[in-house]
């Protein structure tokens, strides 16, 4: 794969001129942009509206017990539901949902359809919905660092995961 150049673009963040320890804004989004990550969308609700974004900064934390780690900007509308209701759910999503990542990313609900009628906000063909208590949060710059700890997992139909890399969705090949 040959590396792409760093280009100019139509810029769609305040400050991406703006230099940080020595780093351009844009040049460390367009790295960050060449490390491949799933796509989950990180839902939570505080019984009457569900909240929910789509998030690529996941992992894994522990195992024993077991723990999640999302990082969710700032600013985010999620943060206060997620911190009034101490819950989330993380749901994986597959590659038949680019669709909804977008929709999600653009501030647009989920089909409630997919959402249960009360309850956690498990996104019903998910390949995998983590529901979450949280754990613990820590200021992470212009993110949150938010830490579940998972009190059940929902493993959905066999699907190809939905990946994000270079700042498209794509199939895992």
């Amino acid at each position: 794969m040959s590396r792409r150049p760093i280009q100019a673009s139509i810029r769609t963040h305040a400050g991406d001129d703006e230099v940080a320890d020595g780093v351009r804004t844009e040049d460390f989004r367009e790295a960050m942009s060449l490390w491949a990550s799933g796509v989950a969308v990180l839902a939570a609700s505080d019984g009457d509206d569900v909240e929910a974004i789509t998030a690529s900064a996941v992992t894994s934390l522990s195992v024993d017990p077991p723990l999640v780690l999302v990082c969710i900007g700032n600013h985010a509308a999620i943060l206060p539901t997620i911190h009034e209701q101490r819950r989330f759910v993380l749901n994986l999503l597959a590659e038949g949902d680019r669709r909804l990542a977008s929709d999600v990313a653009l501030r647009v609900p989920p089909d409630p359809s997919r959402l249960p009628a009360s309850g956690d906000p498990v996104l019903e063909g998910a390949l995998v919905s983590l529901v979450c208590r949280l754990w613990e949060t820590y200021p992470g710059g212009d993110h949150q660092i938010v830490i579940g700890q998972v009190e059940r997992v929902e493993i959905g139909a066999e699907a190809a995961p939905l990946v994000h890399f270079a700042r498209e969705y794509r199939a895992l090949r």
